[in-house]
């Protein structure tokens, strides 16, 4: 006669359980609260996590860990200084003339479309035809502007918050200096059996994703300073902002380069269509050196994850965090992946 099996939970596991019950459900009742609060440090653990191989390179120099950080700390506030001391007064200035400008844009916008009405008025095309492109006309020139308006508000947004946050380089600071120490804290709080299943899931976390991220943020500073430099050559308005806008972009999958050359080439028919043209013609050919050069050498391999997924991905991630959220979104597929691999491992190694 088959007995049947008796499942034993023990107290401090079924503690265990309830506790992270408890935390989870208190982080998502007070999520808005709990955000605004960890948002210092979440900027703090992923700028630590990006800074953490460079300090790595010197330590492997026989430099002591905490002269390692004090001269990566040095390194990272010159290249600050210097960025804000070059680009960010001609940053604000563009946005600046930028938000001046904007009813001019929006009046400029209504008499290009007016134009290219009487174009298709005067054509044989149906009266309902014409009907649905009057609409969506108007339903365009209203996404455009409440696009643009809406990518000032966050650049603004984003540069007034990086501003008024002194606490994040403290927290980096000891982040980067008690790695080691963080590290087992955070292993302290899984269970003693699964501690070296854990380990080995985010050693191939980051092996996976660690090097996409610092390349993505490389490849994107090239995009940025290279849309720049050719804007400025073709003598573009708001030249500055629109290469940031355009390195930004990038690092969205598929999406990035199309939302990035809109504004780009959009600007530039204000001022001819030639210049359009040349701007356009620039915007691709940066792209072409993006995908033929820079991704392959500083990227390398894919992060394994079909193209679909990655696309759904990016849909969810802007639902749910708009622009930073398609940002974060392959780094997170690629997490879930890999713990969902483990887990499968795990299941099957225990039957």
């Amino acid at each position: 006669m088959n007995q049947i099996p008796n499942f034993k939970i023990h107290k401090t596991k079924l503690l265990y359980y309830f506790l992270i019950a408890v935390i989870v459900y208190i982080l998502y009742r007070y999520r808005l609260i709990v955000g605004s609060v960890l948002k210092p440090f979440i900027f703090s653990v992923i700028l630590a996590y990006l800074l953490n191989p460079i300090v790595q390179v010197f330590e492997k120099r026989k430099i002591r860990r905490i002269y390692s950080v004090i001269i990566v700390y040095l390194i990272f506030i010159i290249v600050i200084l210097v960025f804000a001391l070059i680009l960010i007064p001609r940053l604000i200035k563009d946005i600046k003339v930028l938000v001046v400008n904007l009813p001019y844009y929006s009046l400029k916008f209504q008499n290009m479309f007016e134009g290219f009405q009487e174009t298709y008025i005067n054509s044989n095309l149906p009266q309902g035809l014409k009907e649905v492109i009057d609409e969506s006309i108007i339903n365009l020139e209203n996404l455009i502007m409440e696009a643009l308006q809406s990518v000032l508000d966050s650049v603004v947004n984003i540069f007034s918050k990086i501003l008024n946050i002194i606490i994040v380089p403290v927290i980096v600071f000891y982040l980067l200096k008690d790695a080691e120490y963080f590290r087992k804290q955070s292993l302290m709080l899984l269970p003693k059996r699964h501690r070296n299943k854990a380990i080995l899931l985010f050693r191939d976390i980051d092996n996976a994703f660690g090097r996409f991220i610092r390349g993505q943020i490389i490849v994107a500073m090239f995009i940025g300073a290279l849309t720049t430099t050719a804007l400025t050559i073709i003598d573009v308005k708001y030249a500055v902002f629109l290469g940031l806008f355009a390195g930004i972009a990038n690092v969205i999958p598929y999406f990035g380069p199309i939302i990035g050359i809109i504004p780009t080439v959009m600007f530039a028919l204000f001022d001819s269509p030639g210049k359009a043209l040349y701007a356009a013609a620039a915007f691709i050919l940066i792209q072409q050196i993006e995908s033929g050069i820079l991704t392959p050498k500083i990227i390398g391999e894919s992060v394994g994850v079909h193209p679909v997924y990655v696309i759904l991905s990016l849909f969810v991630g802007g639902k749910l965090m708009g622009i930073a959220g398609m940002i974060l979104a392959v780094p997170v597929l690629v997490a879930i992946k890999l713990t969902v691999r483990h887990l499968l491992r795990y299941v099957k190694h225990e039957a």
